[in-house]
């Protein structure tokens, strides 16, 4: 489906901290600014923000009534599209009460899922820098604190950011996914999922570092099913239930998704899920994160790919 149609323009906007929708900055390439609005028209972009954001480019408002006025006279009798998942719920009323609303939450996650050259550039250097990285990191001697510390030090002096609160995971630790690094000690498992945000865009990968064993080798093996099976036009529920079947097989059960869209956001839309109804095309990227968790230990391999002439390819 075309963005617009349907629709003459889309409003984005933005709440106070943290309410940012990450499409303002998709479609103005400007960071996420508190109270600023986006009018986006299939020629044009233009920027509403308070008194303190002035700039070039940029229609400033002192007031909502002012704010109100210039909405008006941009989009008066106009059929509106708005991001349905980041707008806040008083703004949806208000705007409601001015304009025709349609949700388009669908249209903006599949409009961004496909990536241009210059965020596959990003993306791609975040990549690296976080497996630079990876390589770097020591363990002996410290806790999970310290080393997600370090991590976002070295970050830093990458020119880089965490693109998410890094995991750092050991011993017993590594079979909760969502693990919030704390002050044990380095023991084996040692578990790391950390990404790069670089220049906006965001990688996301996780390595577990252990003495191999058939269980590693099985999360292995599907990483590498799972990227060798992906084609454009392929659904996502399929891959799923491909690389859940072959899991099924040894005795290892997927507790959440094979993986997700990345870009602006880590978890940036699209999800690949057994219920995912989406289908893969040239431009997409996605971190492909299978996993096995247990009793005393879990293992997560985690690569980030690109869907390019076809096929997917590990980002290197």
């Amino acid at each position: 489906m075309d963005l617009f149609e349907g629709i003459d323009a889309i409003l984005i906007k933005n709440a106070s901290l943290p309410f940012i929708d990450e499409n303002f900055f998709y479609f103005t390439g400007i960071d996420g600014r508190e109270e600023s609005i986006a009018v986006i028209t299939p020629d044009r972009v233009e920027i509403i923000a308070p008194l303190l954001e002035k700039r070039d480019g940029i229609t400033v408002y002192k007031s909502r009534k002012e704010r109100d006025e210039i909405l008006k006279k941009l989009l008066r009798g106009k059929k509106v599209g708005i991001n349905g998942k980041a707008l806040v719920y008083e703004d949806y009323k208000h705007f409601k009460k001015m304009f025709d609303l349609v949700d388009i939450s669908k249209r903006l996650e599949m409009k961004r899922a496909i990536k241009s050259n210059e965020e596959i550039k990003r993306i791609r250097k975040a990549v690296r820098i976080t497996k630079d990285v990876m390589k770097e990191i020591e363990f002996e001697g410290k806790s999970e604190m310290e080393v997600a510390n370090e991590i976002k030090c070295m970050l830093a002096r990458r020119n880089a950011s965490e693109a998410f609160d890094t995991i750092v995971a050991f011993g017993k630790n590594s079979s909760m996914p969502h693990h919030k690094p704390g002050r044990k000690k380095f023991v084996m498992p040692a578990l790391i999922d950390m990404g790069a945000r670089y220049e906006s865009y965001c990688a996301d990968i996780t390595r577990t570092f252990m003495k191999k064993n058939k269980r590693y080798e099985v999360i292995e093996e599907a990483l590498y099913l799972a990227v060798d099976s992906i084609q454009a036009g392929m659904k996502a529920s399929e891959l799923y239930k491909k690389v859940e079947q072959f899991l099924d097989r040894h005795g290892i059960k997927m507790i959440h998704a094979l993986g997700h869209a990345i870009g602006i956001k880590v978890h940036d839309g699209l999800t690949i899920s057994r219920k995912a109804n989406f289908e893969f095309e040239n431009g997409m990227v996605f971190a492909i994160e299978p996993a096995g968790y247990f009793k005393k230990y879990g293992i997560r391999i985690e690569e980030d790919i690109l869907i390019k002439n076809g096929k997917a390819r590990i980002i290197a």
